[in-house]
């Protein structure tokens, strides 16, 4: 909600798309590493993503004239699936269910790569 307001109240600049989807496979790749990392890191990724993301859909909204409601809305549906994303993630035991995350770590990756061609062209 909190990017939502900024990306509402300014004007983009060319490299917050570019920061993102830097930000994306920087967060794909530790996922895919299967490493155990400090939990600031891991917050202050979270939280710049999710401010990077916030911001561009602010920016988004604003140009099709949506409401601040539209924007509370999609921060909390995005909240509550990566809750329950998380915490299936975190209940994980087996071995192969393991490396099904690293695999979809490596898409998240792939998904950034595709971003930031976009942001670039």
């Amino acid at each position: 909600s909190a990017g939502a307001l900024v990306g509402r109240l300014i004007t983009l600049s060319g490299g917050v798309p570019v920061v993102n989807a830097a930000v994306l496979i920087m967060l794909g790749v530790l996922v895919a590493a299967d490493r155990r990392l400090p939990q600031a890191l891991v917050a202050g990724a979270a939280l710049t993503c999710g401010l990077l993301n916030g911001v561009l859909n602010g920016a988004a909204l604003t140009g099709a004239e949506a409401s601040n409601l539209a924007a509370a809305g999609i921060s909390c549906g995005v909240f509550v699936i990566v809750a329950l994303v998380a915490g299936q993630v975190a209940a994980l035991e087996k071995e192969w269910s393991r490396i099904m995350v690293r695999v979809a770590g490596s898409w998240i990756g792939a998904i950034g790569l595709l971003m930031l061609g976009w942001a670039t062209r």
